[in-house]
């Protein structure tokens, strides 16, 4: 059977939320890590605490994750995870995109 000589791709069906630098590095970061700190997720996506601090509230209104606080010592600590429709988003986009990367590597 021949490979067509290209794919369709329909750019409208990536997800604008999770095709973000930033809101991309955290969701595969936590996805990971199944609970992840505010602080380790810093250093691990390397942003600001008021770009994160947005991000996670971005991400959050859209029901991708759910933070709650737990207090560790004398400070509050803010723990992330991924819903299911956050995971389910995440695959979806991760599919979506390997199709677009289907190509040889003699490109």
């Amino acid at each position: 059977m021949r490979r067509p000589k290209y794919i369709i791709f329909d750019y409208t069906r990536i997800d604008k939320l999770i095709h973000n630098r930033l809101r991309l590095s955290m969701l595969s970061s936590i996805a990971y890590s199944e609970e992840i700190d505010f602080s380790t997720l810093k250093n691990t996506v390397k942003a600001t605490d008021g770009n994160l601090g947005r991000q996670i509230q971005i991400l959050e209104d859209s029901g991708y994750i759910a933070s709650r606080t737990i207090v560790s010592g004398k400070r509050p600590q803010k723990m992330v995870a991924l819903t299911n429709k956050g995971r389910n988003a995440l695959i979806r986009y991760k599919k979506h995109v390997m199709t677009l990367l289907q190509f040889q590597d003699s490109v």
